[in-house]
């Protein structure tokens, strides 16, 4: 029986990152990734990050163009969506290719083998026939599409993030279940090569987990762009039909039938937990099936660690990856390397894109009963307006007693790349004086977070442009 210092079930972000860190280290690792669950890389490469964004800005750039802001601007074009997903999929190839399959070759200390795995017992994996001893685990299988118990699920072929490659011509209309980042970037893709989308979400908002007057804006957009949203929506039943499906919902308590050619399932993630095991080695799960850990990342077996989506927590790449690195420092180097996770940004990658750290006004006004907040539109931004794309705004969330910056929330253009700005702002308890006292290039968006810093005491409207 081969014996290892680490062995690393799972081949995405968060396995990739604890492979570097272990090999690093010089600690003799074994990675065990089963494609049939996703190829090395997870879901991030796979069907997450990359190829979601790949599709949108292929979207983007037939869409926008063609209802160009400006006057002197007449374009027109098409956009053969099946085509956009086959090029899709081989940048997808090469992503793989270059990012992990050609990086797990060089990893000098790190053996790699393809399999399903599952523990025999706390310190023992098997792999069909081969058994392998570990003093250390990290288990970082990833999660997948969560299938809720909608009568008639089984009988009809919906589609997610993973199987959307499959498709072999374009659809005429989506519906699409789940109003999450997913739900919304996909609606996008979808409404911008010419299908028709509607997009149900059980809640009372679009995009709940980030502040409500987010969610309300990234509505209005998109709505006003011709991409059709009910809340408050249950589906009940979903029958297949000649032409597609008919999906039987309520929506605010009122029956209605829907009908598309396609339904698309977007709501939530389940854990990759059944086949490991788990029980056998006494790791303990949450009732969804995640894996529980502490801020350690350790399970309830001290030496077993894990990370990424399987936890539950932030299901992001950069917190799989942050919290892979953190596990094999804290198991190796006895570090107790934690995360904060209120200093996460996070991000919607829409057009215009949501991105948000730290704490909202909501979250804030419960805990302390007080807020100094204030919210700034993009029509008093000067790069917005040159651009002719003013909509959105920027929210800032301060500490009323110390002025420092604890939240700021953002739908505009390019948010995704202004958040990172706010990021260092929180990290580094920065106050919207030492924000007002740096100086930012003119004209740019990011240009927003220092004019939400002035809004706290000057009216905007009563400013030049360039006043620092």
């Amino acid at each position: 029986m081969k014996k290892y210092d680490l062995i690393i079930i799972g081949g995405g972000a968060g396995a990739f990152a604890a492979a570097n860190t272990a090999n690093k280290l010089k600690k003799k690792t074994l990675l065990i990734n089963y494609k049939k669950i996703l190829p090395l890389g997870g879901t991030c490469v796979n069907v997450g990050c990359i190829p979601s964004k790949i599709m949108l800005h292929q979207g983007e750039e037939f869409y926008y163009p063609s209802r160009s802001q400006f006057k002197a601007i007449k374009l027109q074009g098409k956009a053969d969506f099946i085509e956009a997903l086959k090029e899709t999929h081989e940048m997808v190839k090469e992503f793989r290719s270059k990012n992990y399959e050609k990086v797990i070759e060089k990893q000098e200390h790190v053996d790699f083998k393809e399999g399903l795995a599952s523990f025999v017992d706390s310190h023992t994996v098997k792999l069909g026939k081969d058994m392998f001893k570990g003093k250390h685990f990290l288990i970082a299988t990833g999660a997948s599409t969560f299938v809720p118990s909608i009568k008639g699920i089984d009988k009809i072929d919906f589609i997610t993030n993973v199987n959307i490659f499959n498709l072999k011509k374009k659809p005429k209309s989506v519906i699409i279940t789940g109003g999450g980042p997913l739900g919304m970037e996909f609606s996008q893709i979808f409404h911008h090569f010419g299908i028709k989308v509607t997009v149900l979400q059980r809640s009372e908002r679009v995009i709940p987990k980030f502040d409500s007057m987010l969610g309300e804006e990234l509505r209005k957009s998109l709505e006003e762009e011709g991409i059709t949203i009910y809340t408050k929506a249950d589906s009940k039943e979903v029958k297949k039909t000649k032409e597609g499906i008919k999906l039987i919902v309520d929506i605010d308590e009122k029956k209605k039938i829907l009908k598309a050619e396609k339904l698309m399932l977007a709501t939530g993630l389940q854990p990759h937990t059944k086949f490991l095991e788990t029980e056998k080695a006494k790791i303990s799960l949450d009732g969804k099936g995640f894996v529980k850990i502490n801020e350690y990342m350790q399970t309830s077996q001290k030496h077993i660690y894990a990370a990424g989506d399987v936890t539950g927590l932030m299901p992001l790449e950069t917190i799989a990856a942050k919290q892979g690195n953190f596990a094999v420092l804290n198991m190796f180097e006895k570090t107790k390397k934690k995360i904060n996770y209120g200093e996460i940004p996070s991000a919607v990658f829409t057009s215009p894109e949501v991105a948000a750290v730290g704490i909202t006004e909501e979250e804030f006004m419960k805990k302390y009963n007080i807020c100094l907040c204030k919210t700034v539109k993009l029509d008093h931004v000067e790069k917005a307006l040159a651009i002719k794309d003013t909509r959105g705004f920027i929210r800032m969330v301060l500490d009323p007693k110390t002025k420092v910056v604890i939240g700021v929330h953002i739908i505009g253009p390019m948010a995704a790349d202004i958040i990172t700005t706010a990021t260092y702002a929180i990290k580094n308890k920065m106050t919207i004086y030492d924000i007002r006292d740096t100086v930012h290039v003119f004209p740019t968006l990011n240009e927003m977070i220092k004019k939400v810093a002035q809004s706290f005491d000057q009216d905007l409207d009563e400013m030049a442009c360039c006043v620092e």
